[in-house]
């Protein structure tokens, strides 16, 4: 994805109301490190942005994901590699009350690491 994709596709998602499309673009590692590498705020508004629609039925999940990266900011401001690790500790406690938590934390647990020299 190129770098205005990254930084605008939530916008975009949205807009179109395309939810599904929207929830796969924010449960992929790599997007989530590319839009941190470029403005961790904008990572996290983009999350709050998403979760401003009440149409959206990951609604929930992306609230939680926005708060999560909200309270480390600090820290994704100084590293932010550790967007996955961030989000794990944070979210895995609601894991057995959502599915689509279980989900992402999949993910997030399955990433290996950016390539070396990132």
């Amino acid at each position: 994805m190129s770098e205005f994709g990254v930084r605008h596709a939530v916008y975009h998602l949205c807009a179109s109301e395309m939810w599904r499309e929207l929830f796969e673009v924010v449960s992929d590692v790599k997007w989530l490190l590319a839009r941190a590498q470029m403005e961790p705020l904008g990572l996290v508004l983009d999350l709050e942005h998403a979760a401003g629609f009440p149409c959206c039925p990951h609604q929930r999940v992306l609230r939680l994901m926005g708060q999560a990266l909200r309270m480390d900011l600090h820290e994704l401001q100084h590293d932010c590699r550790s967007v996955p690790s961030q989000l794990v500790g944070r979210l895995i406690g609601h894991e057995a009350q959502e599915r689509e938590v279980q989900g992402l934390l999949a993910r997030l647990r399955e990433w290996e690491g950016p390539p070396q020299g990132w």
